[in-house]
Order: C-alpha cells, then structure tokens, then sequence
C-alpha cells in the first residue's frame, strides 16, 4: 500500500540542509518534511527572521535539482514560550509560501490547568491562521503531556478546529508515554494529519535509541495494517541514540529505511 514517505532533516542534526537534502535524494526518497528548531537544527532560513518569496523559491529550487518534493515543515518553535505564537505564525507564512499542506510541531511544556487554558486559546488562535493559508498544524507525540495517541486524541477533541490534528510518532510514544505504537496508535487514526514513521532499539520508557527502520523493536507489519485506515502523508525519523553520528552513517540508515519501506510496498 504505497504512501507519500519523505524524510524529516531532524534526521540530519549536525548536517546542513544542502546535506540533508543529499543525503535524502541519493536514498531514492522523493518527498522531504524540511525542519528549524532554533539552536537544535535550522534546515530553511529561520522565518522568525525573513519570510519572502524569494528566500522561499530558493529553497524550493534547491529541492527540486534533487528530485524532491516538500510535503510538510517541521517547525519546533515552542508555543508555551514567550513569542511562541507570533514566531509560529511566520512560520505559517513560511509554509504558505512554500505551497506545504501541512506543518508539524508540539504543545510545548504545558504542565498546568492554566498552562492548558493558555495552549488551547493560542492553538486555536494558530489554527485560525492556518485555515487561511490551506495548512494544518499536527501536533506530535513530544513531552510529557500530548505523549500517546490516546491523550493526543483528546488533546484534538479539545481544541476542535478543523486545521489542528496529530502528528503520530511511533518512537515517541514508547520514550515519552510508555506505550507502544501498535496497541496505542488505533486512538490517534481518526485525528491524524500526518506521521513520523521511527523505530524504537529498545522498546524501554526514557530509553533514545531511535535507529533505521527495521533495525529497532517495532511491529511494523501491525502498524502498516493500522495505518491502511490513514490516507495523509508522513516521514521518516531517526535519532540514534543521542551520540552524534557521521554523514556517512546517517545517509546509511536513510537508505537502509528506504529499502525497508520498499520491501513493504510502502513506496
């Protein structure tokens, strides 16, 4: 059943985007989810900076001469922080410009009752902004609150907006809520907007091994059959586990989770 698969530049910490885009294409990947989160991995310019066309074309062009397509930003701009949303809604003009569908980010820390009045005003607020521009916010399993399909479900029903919905990740859900995707991602299917597809090394709580796919713990074979009751489209993500990694062997796993998904008749 094959799907629209990229891969997300997170993938590529301590790498360029130019790498990252490389790398990606030379796997034989045709869709790409390009991510910023400030001080962690810039892989656009930084749209809390500029935001104009032209910054925007350049990066669509140097798409492009790879191959790719841009189907999503990941744009980690902490919402709960101050000036989270006025940065997110130039993220937002980012994405417009791009032409992307959809957007994913987090809650942010929202550990309170008044935290959680403040996220789902500003949500709603973004989602409004979102609904304007043809884009939807997915909200990924990240942190301890919005940690599981379950909770991110109800997370959604909350904050009813039409452009606000979950970014599923199957690695997360273990290393932050405990839980493993193929009894839990069944919650989240009718609140997806998009999913990060990452294996998890151990299947233990708090434990970052996040390696190609197919080399972890992961019942993909359950997942892929949950997931033919999801039409949108998603990404690949790997972390290791937390130790910095050579291009080389960055460019090794993509590639090895592009011949993974191929084997599965998944792209």
């Amino acid at each position: 059943m094959k799907k629209t698969i990229g891969v997300v530049t997170s993938t590529y910490p301590n790498y360029s985007g130019k790498e990252a885009i490389a790398g990606i294409a030379n796997a034989g990947f045709k869709y790409i989810e390009l991510a910023s989160a400030p001080s962690y991995f810039e892989h656009i310019p930084r749209p809390e900076i500029e935001v104009s066309q032209k910054v925007v074309d350049e990066v669509l062009q140097d798409l492009k001469g790879h191959g790719l397509q841009l189907q999503c930003l990941a744009g980690h701009t902490r919402l709960m922080k101050e000036n989270g949303v006025e940065n997110f809604k130039k993220f937002l003009d980012f994405a417009g410009l791009s032409g992307v569908k959809y957007v994913t980010t987090d809650t942010g820390e929202v550990k309170s009752d008044e935290d959680k009045k403040k996220f789902y005003s500003d949500i709603r607020e973004l989602g409004d902004y979102a609904k304007e521009k043809g884009i939807t916010i997915c909200l990924e399993m990240h942190g301890e609150w919005c940690n599981t399909g379950k909770i991110g479900a109800e997370i959604i029903k909350a904050a009813n907006h039409s452009n606000v919905k979950l970014n599923y990740d199957t690695g997360n859900v273990t290393f932050y809520g405990n839980v493993r995707a193929e009894d839990d991602l069944q919650n989240a299917i009718p609140y997806m907007g998009y999913i990060h597809l990452k294996d998890n090394g151990s299947g233990k709580f708090k434990d970052w091994d996040f390696p190609a796919l197919g080399d972890g713990v992961m019942d993909f074979e359950k997942i892929f059959e949950i997931l033919k009751n999801f039409d949108g489209p998603g990404s690949v993500e790997i972390e290791f586990d937390g130790k910095e990694r050579t291009l080389e062997e960055i460019n090794e796993a993509v590639k090895k989770s592009y011949d993974f998904l191929k084997k599965h008749d998944w792209i």
